[in-house]
């Protein structure tokens, strides 16, 4: 973060200094921004936050004691607890006080932004974008789960001139949050991944959860300003017919003065990948760069998902200025981040653990994954309950069932589904009706992995996968 003062913070929240010494406001400079009194450095300012169960300002205190400056607050802490040369601002409310300041922060620099959001594959897609652009720019990218209406303001506070670009992830789960969330990245390119069923349960329907997410086009630079979504997705394959979306009238206006294109492997898309290929572990392609060029590309990864995460990319890659050749050569050295289809093998076997969240749409691709690797013995899907889907949920697992069961009819096999959780017992209820298929439900997770460790034998590939409430990752260290 780059130097700002205690009057800066009075004057882009709307606050007012509430203890501290107004005339030493100006020269008094805060270091970082923190909302977690357990990492405050030396001269931060520490946001108090109101939670559900946690309020914020109860750590006052202790967040001077650890050398913060600053303390941003709803109520009143007491004078007593605000040492000599230190600072309280008081605003109405904390979160919305952070994301003003956010705005103001963020318009001090002109560096091009790239948001991205979508229901799945959000935080790979922007992974491999920071990957890509990181061929010829310094590169600031979302790290940790800062995605929401606090980490992206958080996130904001991070540039700095020496950034040539940012790469900011952007997750809604309510209607009216993606606004928010625009206006302090004001992305130059907006990428949307794909409309799913996440959040399914606040947002009511996909064509509610695409209208939500498009509203990333709300806080786009007036100037230049591109949408780029996958053109795979049945809900985005539809971007040009804009008018007809049921989206608001602001994001409608910014969609139709900004540039818009496709990306994926549909014929339609602009920039597209083709001749697909799986080998070993990776994927190879050939790459349409918007017909200027065409270009081989490799990855360490496997997955159609994954091929469209690339693509998406090299399209922000070329529209950004950044050598595509160059860029494609950065991704063959992207590997998966922890938990986000991590590669282990384990007496032989080939275990995929993709346990860090779930949704319907990334257990097909995790599946996908499994049905396109070659394979000498036998393929495992470790599926539990995914959470948030209120009463959606027995249909969507039901019909993952089926999928599974169909998929097998087409030659693509699962030869062991086991499933952990009431939930996903449907997905068990649906697959057995399939002979062939060895169906096992658990409720004990420990039943999951002593059944793992006396079946898997070497050749066989196993994905685990399940919201991140179902604490998947346990089986995987367990096998470990």
């Amino acid at each position: 973060m780059e130097k700002i003062s205690i009057k800066d913070i009075v004057e882009a929240t709307g606050g007012k200094l509430y203890y501290g010494n107004k005339d030493k406001a100006d020269k008094a400079y805060i270091s970082r921004i923190d909302i977690d009194s357990g990492i405050i450095v030396e001269n931060s300012l520490f946001v108090c936050i109101k939670g559900e169960r946690v309020n914020g300002h109860k750590f006052a205190e202790i967040a001077f004691k650890l050398g913060a400056l600053a303390v941003l607050i709803s109520e009143d802490i007491g004078e007593e607890k605000v040492p000599c040369g230190k600072y309280a601002i008081m605003v109405e409310d904390t979160v919305e006080a952070l994301q003003k300041a956010a705005v103001w922060y963020r318009r001090r620099f002109d560096i091009p932004v790239v948001g991205v959001t979508g229901s799945v594959g959000k935080t790979t897609t922007k992974e491999m974008i920071a990957c890509a652009l990181s061929a010829d720019k310094k590169v600031l990218k979302t790290y940790g789960n800062k995605n929401s209406q606090i980490g992206v303001a958080l996130m904001m506070f991070e540039l700095e001139r020496c950034y040539e670009a940012a790469v900011i992830e952007m997750g809604i789960s309510e209607n009216n949050e993606m606004d928010r969330l625009t206006n302090m990245a004001l992305p130059k390119v907006c990428v949307v991944t794909n409309i799913g069923v996440s959040h399914i349960a606040q947002l009511g329907s996909r064509e509610n959860i695409r209208r939500e997410k498009l509203r990333i086009a709300e806080g786009m630079e007036e100037k230049d300003g591109v949408m780029a979504v996958c053109g795979n997705d049945d809900m985005l394959c539809k971007i040009y017919d804009y008018e007809n979306l049921g989206l608001t009238q602001k994001t409608t206006e910014k969609i139709k003065n900004a540039s818009v294109v496709m990306y994926g492997s549909a014929d339609s898309c602009l920039y597209r990948a083709y001749n697909i290929e799986y080998a070993g572990t990776g994927t190879e392609f050939d790459f349409d760069v918007a017909g200027k060029d065409k270009i081989h590309v490799k990855l360490n990864v496997s997955g159609i998902h994954n091929v469209h995460n690339a693509a998406a990319a090299l399209t922000v890659s070329d529209i950004l200025g950044t050598d595509v050749r160059k860029a494609a050569i950065n991704l063959s050295k992207y590997r998966p981040m922890a938990m986000r289809g991590q590669e282990y093998i384990i007496n032989g076997a080939t275990v995929i653990d993709d346990t860090y969240n779930a949704s319907p749409d990334s257990v097909k691709s995790t599946l996908n994954v499994m049905w396109d690797r070659a394979c000498t013995g036998k393929r495992y899907a470790v599926l539990a309950d995914i959470l948030e889907l209120g009463n959606a949920s027995e249909s969507l697992h039901r019909e993952l069932g089926s999928y599974i069961a169909g998929e097998y009819e087409k030659g693509r096999k699962t030869d062991v589904l086991i499933t952990f959780g009431d939930a996903a017992g449907f997905i068990a209820d649906e697959a057995k009706k399939v002979p062939g298929i060895t169906v096992i439900k658990y409720k004990d997770k420990k039943d999951v992995t002593d059944y793992l460790k006396e079946n898997l034998s070497a050749g066989d590939i196993a994905i685990i996968k399940g919201s991140r409430g179902m604490k998947m990752d346990e089986i995987v260290n367990a096998l470990m």
